[in-house]
């Protein structure tokens, strides 16, 4: 309740310096940016705006554009204040959260890709599948030509197209999903289900490239799961699109500060892949191994996630199934708030 109430007080601050803001504004200042004790993770500030909505000290507005879409302002701020920023903030977030959803999925997989390049480059043993003609001119939809990933290993496949595939690693072949999006990732996304079941249909290993990764989500089940993962910090934009990102990111417009226009991978992403990614993935690949069964099983629908800790030895493990479905809760009114990120 603590944290709840940090919450509330901190969306009260931002809300008296920005007339209306986005809950992804909201979570990109108090989650990701200010001191550290002061942060709040993304799920709770949902609890706080459900309940300050309920106690009638947050309004909560809808552009005549996009009128699905809520904003958020303080009780008191007149209208008169609201309806402008609001009408070029919606349409902007429309712009780089619908609009552009291709365009952004292919930025982190082109510095995905320039990264495993890189890779292949320092260490020839790291071959890869997929490929990003940077060098030809984009399609009539701004996007590069690409080959894409194998959907067939061996005697192995998948309907579920890979991102990218890395080989020589001495446990086998790496396959690798990458997710440029505004949510933290959190244990129950539907991602890392269908991640799961592509690679054990291909019989790979899986590696994930995600802006951000909720503790828990790592702590609990990736770690122990043998699931490899990589917070790129950043959301990726392509580099002729800087003029928006340039907006989206400005601290009085979206303030997605994070945001990089870029076909380059950052130097953290860049050592990832060359030097700390041979190094887990042995240790890695062995828990996978062990624990793939248990893990396809969940991702089927066939155990819940409580069962799915005690099976991966995970420190959630041993809780009750009503603790475990308690905290489900308070993960997935965040998640169905967010319409529920899909493959």
């Amino acid at each position: 309740m603590d944290r709840i109430a940090l919450a509330k007080s901190r969306i009260l601050s931002v809300l008296d310096t920005y007339p209306v803001a986005h809950q992804r504004t909201l979570e990109q200042k108090i989650s990701d940016q200010g001191p550290i004790h002061k942060r709040v993770d993304p799920h709770l500030i949902t609890y706080a705006i459900k309940d300050m909505l309920a106690l009638n000290r947050l309004a909560e507005h809808h552009s005549q554009e996009f009128p699905d879409v809520p904003w958020y302002s303080n009780i008191g701020t007149k209208h008169s204040k609201i309806a402008a920023p609001l009408s070029e903030l919606s349409t902007l977030y429309n712009t780089v959260s619908t609009a552009y959803s291709q365009l952004l999925g292919d930025a982190l997989e082109v510095a995905t890709f320039q990264a495993l390049r890189t890779t292949k480059e320092a260490k020839g043993r790291y071959h890869f599948d997929g490929y990003f003609y940077l060098g030809a001119p984009k399609n009539k939809f701004g996007r590069f030509s690409q080959r894409k990933a194998p959907t067939i290993l061996g005697d192995n496949k998948t309907d579920r197209q890979p991102d990218f595939l890395q080989y020589g690693h001495d446990e086998g072949v790496l396959c690798i999903e990458c997710k440029n999006v505004r949510e933290w990732t959190y244990p129950r996304n539907n991602f890392i289900k269908h991640h799961i079941l592509r690679c054990s249909e291909l019989n790979a290993i899986p590696v994930f490239v995600i802006r951000r990764i909720h503790y828990s989500t790592r702590t609990n089940l990736l770690e122990p799961a043998g699931l490899i993962a990589h917070e790129s910090y950043h959301q990726y934009f392509p580099s002729d699109t800087a003029e928006i990102a340039n907006r989206a990111k400005h601290k009085e417009s979206l303030g997605f500060t994070d945001i990089v226009a870029s076909e380059e991978p950052q130097p953290r992403t860049v050592k990832f892949f060359l030097n700390d990614l041979p190094d887990l993935v042995p240790r890695m690949a062995a828990r996978w191994a062990q624990n793939r069964t248990a893990l396809v099983d969940y991702a089927n629908g066939d155990i819940h996630l409580a069962q799915l800790y005690n099976a991966i030895g995970s420190r959630a493990g041993g809780k009750w199934v009503d603790e475990i479905a308690d905290e489900a809760e308070a993960e997935d009114d965040w998640y169905q708030d967010e319409g529920g990120e899909e493959d």
